[in-house]
Order: C-alpha cells, then sequence, then structure tokens
C-alpha cells in the first residue's frame, strides 16, 4: 500500500501551496486504501506514555523523559496512548453520559441545531446527522450522528449552536467544562512536544494564543452488518489537526501501520486517552512527525459506541515556518508558511 506522501507529494510542496488539490488527491486516494483486513494491534504497536511524572513535578528531567517517548511515538506510529494525564475520571464519564441524552433526543429536536443551516453564521458546528458525507467529506455516507462545537479567535462558546437549555438541561454547561479540559490538557502538552523536536520548551507558546479547536460528540448507532453501502462508521481519512486527544467508550479505531504494512484495531487503555499527530504538524515538521490514516468500521457490536475526539490546532492565522530542527541544507523545508486557514480548512468544508 502506498503512503500518503507518496501520492501527493508532488503536489503538497509546491511552491504555490493548493489545498483544494490537496484534499482532492486525498480522497482519490482513500479509495484504494483496502481497510477489509484489520488485525489486533500488539502489546508494542501503539505506545502508551505515562505523562504523571512530569505533570506531578515539571521537572526537566521528566519532561526530558517523556518527550524522548512522545518523538519514538509521532515519528514511528502516529499514534499513542496517554495515561497520568490528570483528568478526572468522573469528567470523561459525565460528558458519556450527557452525550447519550443528547443522541436520545427526537431527530426533530436535534435538527433545530443542524449543521451549516442557512440562517446561523457560523458554518462547521451543531448537529452532523446520520449518514452525513461531511468530516470527513466521502462518497458514501459515514454512519455516524454528531454534535460539534468549535472556538479560535473569533469563535466564542456563544456562536456556537446550543439546544434549547429546557431540552437537555446542564448539556451546553457541561460542554462547555469538558472543552476547558481538554484545551488545558493540550497546552500542557505543548512543551512535551516542543521538546521532542530538540526545541525549547515554550517554542508553541506563541502559535497557540486564541488556539483553534474541535469538540465532536459521535454516536455510532449499531447495525446488523456490515454492507458496501454503509462499510465506515468513519470513512478513512488522516486528521487535519496539531493533535487529536480521543476519549472513547468502547474500541471501534482503526489505523494504519506504516511499520507492519497492516491495518491496526487500537485496543482500548482504562483511563487513557488515545492521542495522534495531524496533517497541521506533519507539516510543521517537515514531513518527520506522522500523520496517520485511521477509520471506525460500521457498528456491529449491538450497543450504541460513543467517542468523543477533540481536535486542538494553533490559532487558526499563525503561519507555521518549518520548525528550525526538522529542517537544514540537506532538507529544505517542503512547504511555505502556512496557517491553519490556509493549509487545511478546506478539509472541514470552510
Amino acid at each position: 500500500m502506498p503512503k500518503l506522501n507518496d501520492t501527493h507529494q508532488k503536489n503538497i510542496t509546491k511552491k504555490e501551496f493548493d489545498p483544494f488539490e490537496k484534499e482532492r488527491l486525498l480522497r482519490e486516494e482513500s479509495l484504494t486504501w483496502d481497510t477489509s483486513k484489520p488485525t489486533n494491534a500488539a502489546k508494542d504497536d501503539i505506545p502508551i506514555i505515562d505523562l504523571a511524572s512530569y505533570f506531578t513535578t515539571g521537572s526537566a528531567e521528566a519532561l526530558g523523559a517523556v518527550a524522548d517517548e512522545l518523538r519514538h511515538a509521532c515519528e514511528e506510529v502516529g499514534f499513542f496512548s496517554i495515561v497520568g494525564h490528570q483528568i478526572p475520571h468522573e469528567i470523561t464519564q459525565i460528558m458519556f453520559t450527557m452525550i447519550e441524552q443528547f443522541h436520545d433526543l427526537s431527530i426533530e429536536e436535534k435538527l433545530q441545531i443542524k449543521m451549516d443551516r442557512p440562517d446561523w453564521p457560523v458554518g462547521g458546528v451543531g448537529y452532523l446527522p446520520f449518514k452525513n458525507r461531511k468530516l470527513p467529506a466521502r462518497d458514501t455516507g459515514n454512519r455516524n450522528e454528531a454534535f460539534v462545537l468549535k472556538c479560535d479567535h473569533r469563535i466564542s462558546m456563544r456562536d456556537n449552536q446550543w439546544l434549547d437549555e429546557s431540552l437537555l438541561p446542564e448539556f451546553r454547561q457541561t460542554s462547555e467544562a469538558y472543552a476547558h479540559h481538554m484545551v488545558e490538557l493540550g497546552m500542557r502538552m505543548l512543551p512535551i512536544f516542543a521538546r521532542a523536536l530538540e526545541m525549547p520548551a515554550n517554542f508553541f507558546d506563541q502559535a497557540f494564543l486564541d488556539p483553534l479547536y474541535r469538540l465532536r460528540m459521535t454516536h455510532y448507532p449499531p447495525a446488523e452488518e456490515i454492507t458496501e453501502d454503509d462499510e465506515f462508521g468513519i470513512a478513512p481519512h488522516v486528521d487535519t489537526s496539531f493533535c487529536t486527544i480521543l476519549a472513547q467508550d468502547q474500541p471501534g479505531l482503526s489505523i494504519y501501520s506504516e511499520k507492519r504494512s497492516a491495518w491496526l484495531n487500537v485496543p482500548m487503555i482504562e483511563g487513557g486517552f488515545i492521542v495522534n499527530s495531524g496533517e497541521l504538524l506533519r507539516q510543521w515538521t517537515n514531513d518527520r512527525f506522522l500523520s496517520v490514516k485511521h477509520f471506525v468500521k460500521t457498528n456491529i457490536s449491538g450497543v450504541s459506541r460513543y467517542a468523543i475526539p477533540f481536535f486542538f490546532n494553533a490559532n487558526s492565522q499563525h503561519k507555521m515556518v518549518c520548525v528550525p530542527s526538522c529542517c537544514g541544507p540537506d532538507n529544505p523545508p517542503k512547504y511555505p508558511p502556512l496557517s491553519y486557514e490556509e493549509s487545511q480548512a478546506v478539509a472541514q468544508g470552510e
């Protein structure tokens, strides 16, 4: 199976970057990915990184040790699990309970806040209906439904679409609180990413003033069988993010391992989050860190599956100049300085 970069590297490293062409080629290539035989990941396939020592002590020694682990994970795998993250378990469980209650509402109630409705000024927020063809945009529908919120330097929580409080009391309050915890976790991890790239611990600080983030609360309803038209809960794709932090209530995610040339089913880690580096970070690091394709098959477990991916990005207008440790005379930058808006927003339909 060809690597993602091999297929459209010539286009995306042109001096005049064309995000529309990049997205077109990615959609075209995704149709060739053979996802028919994922295998269960072996014990050492997906690293588990314990953040407890660094988060507790803040010491340079602890930071260096965890940065070494993250460097290996992002260069060799593109996915890893984190534990010791200091997000209380009950915070995540309350969010899952609230998501289940949201998706138990009638379709008529949820459609009141349908994504991209013409009378709402902010796109890409609100309810994304079942079998949608957006996020990712593919030719067949994604067999899930979701609620999506986003914030950046121009969009606040009040600019998102919210249900009437009487329909689901505390839904907005719970969602905002969970998003706050995820932003805090992402910010605390920035020094680890920086030191993993042999840069000062504060290297990313300026770029993440008023970060762009999305929180997606996804429901994968159960199906009796997998059919050709309903093969995916969410179609094969790569994330546009700097990194993604995922909570899930049961397994379902499959990723592609370049090392093993195989699709791997990602196991659940009790109390952990699954993290992956995305396209934003891959380009920022001159392709040093991976952005790995992944998908979720149609849910045939017999019960609903819920997942909460948090997509963490730099300020959407921050120009990403190649990380100095990732380029040099023999390895020039492959991309011009680009912001998220210039390089990734097309994939989000923005």
